[in-house]
């Protein structure tokens, strides 16, 4: 199953949150979004049953004590306009986004802030807003030459000109495109981890580009893991202030390329991709823990 058919399938439980919002209970549910990027409806076991040869008991937990859809349907066969239908609630080809683009990671913006999007809705909502992982919505990056930004003019020291903070985002960490894109580099609130001086590809294309000094790929899931369960933690500390969060955690698993970190690396029956699914899961089952650990998932919409 395709990025788009995991998308229609998440959609309905946004749908769901936005009618408790609706209804502005005196005691607002904490939601966390995990969006999978390629996962296979047969890759985990609840959906593929026996004929699944990969372990996932996190996915599998999850629906267990929650709802598990049989009927989905996407609203783009790929990856860019099937986020653009989650962020916005709208048929991606209703939306006229920027035609000045880069290539790949170098995207520019897909809608317009004025658009209605899932960050200004929580936050108009009085909720504090995170998004973590792979973005591929579009930014505006500083050029050097004031034209289209690109792998050679953009100005990696300068601070995004919009991403996720323009779109009602408190707090994020994000890849720009796929991490078989350059740019590849994280940026967290708007600002580029690292210098960017190198040109490096990857395994799945070897599209090779712009590069944070310190990047691999393998080290990028367990990164968005760790800052995710940071965020959670900071929220339970928070907690008397009595401010719901919503975290939208946008994985780069299991998409190209495949590459699970070295304490996965054999775990599955499945090879190189059984192995990143299973790290995908453990993912799942991270932010699982850590909302128990932190007294959180009584009130939490995961």
């Amino acid at each position: 199953m395709t990025t788009a058919s995991k998308c229609s399938i998440l959609l309905a439980f946004l749908a769901c949150a936005c009618s408790q919002l609706a209804a502005q209970p005196k005691e607002r549910p904490n939601i966390v979004f995990v969006l999978a990027d390629d996962l296979g409806i047969g890759d985990v076991k609840c959906y593929g049953q026996e004929r699944c040869r990969i372990r996932t008991p996190a996915f599998d937990q999850l629906a267990k004590e929650g709802m598990r859809f049989t009927d989905a349907h996407s609203a783009a066969a790929v990856c860019v306009p099937s986020r653009v239908a989650i962020m916005t609630g709208r048929y991606p080809w209703r939306i006229q986004g920027a035609r000045d683009n880069g290539p790949w990671g170098f995207i520019t913006p897909r809608f317009t802030p004025d658009q209605f999007h899932l960050g200004a809705m929580f936050k108009e909502s009085g909720y504090s807003t995170c998004y973590i992982g792979k973005w591929h919505l579009g930014t505006r990056m500083e050029t050097t030459d004031g034209k289209t930004q690109g792998p050679e003019n953009v100005d990696f020291a300068k601070p995004l000109k919009h991403g996720p903070v323009q779109l009602g985002f408190d707090e994020s960490l994000i890849l720009p495109g796929s991490l078989d894109m350059f740019p590849y580099v994280l940026i967290k609130n708007g600002h580029f981890q690292g210098p960017v001086t190198e040109q490096r590809g990857w395994s799945a294309f070897n599209r090779v580009g712009p590069t944070a000094e310190h990047f691999e790929d393998w080290k990028v899931l367990n990164t968005f893991c760790t800052e995710a369960e940071s965020f959670l933690e900071r929220q339970a500390k928070a907690a008397s202030k009595k401010q719901p969060f919503f975290l939208y955690v946008a994985l780069t698993s299991p998409h190209t390329p495949l590459c699970p970190n070295p304490s996965f690396e054999g775990k599955s029956t499945m090879g190189v991709y059984g192995d990143f699914v299973m790290e995908t899961d453990d993912c799942l089952r991270r932010i699982m823990e850590s909302l128990k650990e932190n007294g959180l998932s009584d009130n939490t919409l995961l």
